[in-house]
């Protein structure tokens, strides 16, 4: 069973085998801030049942690479998203995220408004602030074929924006093509 427990911390570094076998015969698990990919992105209130979008500005600050970055705007942004009511998902694109001074915020509010328009919710004013825009467009893949279906099939947001990611990693939901399974 101890190898059990030391794939689980390998495999899953966010979480921490609190109790491998309980009454019940199964794994619990809790949330551990200080491990990556939370510890120092600020994603504390995520943790306790508070998610908010400006959150993510140091998710881009904080962040070790560009790759975790973006797994966090493309990927991590909408699955907390779909999982808050629909009063929790307006409140939680309201407040603004600070600006990072990078095409990240590009990113960040191009995806917001992508998820709130599919939503039916109220785009937040923030996103329409001259310093969200690039003045060049931002084609993240460097894959040719991909970074082709960015510029021919992304969403209007992103194009907006100009922040164009590979549109095959969205769906109607506003992301995650595959059910996330912890």
């Amino acid at each position: 069973m101890q190898f059990r427990a030391d794939m689980s911390a390998r495999l899953y570094p966010c979480v921490e085998v609190v109790n491998l076998l309980s009454d019940t015969e199964r794994l619990d698990y809790r949330f551990r801030t200080d491990s990556p990919p939370y510890r120092g992105l600020g994603l504390q209130d995520a943790i306790h049942g508070r998610f908010r979008v400006a959150e993510y500005s140091d998710v881009i600050r904080g962040a070790d690479d560009d790759a975790h970055r973006y797994r966090m705007i493309m990927s991590d942004l909408p699955r907390r998203f779909h999982q808050e009511s629909r009063e929790g998902q307006q409140a939680a694109l309201e407040d603004p995220p600070t600006l990072t001074g990078t095409r990240w915020d590009a990113l960040l509010a191009a995806v917001t408004e992508h998820i709130a328009r599919l939503h039916d919710h109220t785009v937040p004013a923030w996103v329409e602030e001259p310093e969200r825009f690039l003045s060049v467009p931002w084609v993240i893949s460097s894959i040719p074929t991909i970074a082709a279906d960015s510029v021919l099939y992304c969403p209007a947001a992103f194009i907006r924006h100009g922040a164009l990611p590979d549109p095959a990693e969205l769906d109607a939901r506003g992301g995650e093509i595959h059910a996330w399974v912890p």
